[in-house]
């Protein structure tokens, strides 16, 4: 018996890539994102960009905006409760390094279960 473990990526960039996420996320039938980000992120605005595009789409979010430089266990776990009540069915990160590898994190586990 063998273990198999699929994590399907998806990497949208470059100049205008949010305005295509929506449509891409809508057409694998996804319902709710966790947008995995940090607090500066949120609070210059740039995050209202992606939840306008989600919202155009009908998909709904739930922000875990507490990551930080270098993410500690702490930044997966609290992600992963959030991620568990919220109902949340898929992750999204949005920034640098640090949400990037936040959101592998959260991902990983919950795949996973633990």
């Amino acid at each position: 018996m063998s273990n198999v473990f699929y994590m399907p990526p998806v990497t949208l960039m470059g100049p205008n890539a949010i305005q295509s996420l929506g449509a891409e996320l809508a057409s694998k039938e996804l319902k709710k994102a966790l947008i995995v980000t940090d607090s500066v992120l949120v609070e210059v605005g740039l995050v209202s960009k992606l939840t306008d595009e989600l919202t155009a789409h009908s998909i709904d979010f739930t922000i875990y905006d507490g990551v930080q430089p270098n993410p500690t266990e702490k930044n997966i776990e609290d992600g992963l409760e959030l991620l568990a009540n919220s109902h949340s069915d898929f992750v999204i990160s949005f920034g640098g390094g640090s949400s990037h590898d936040t959101a592998k994190g959260i991902a990983l586990v919950a795949a996973n279960g633990g």
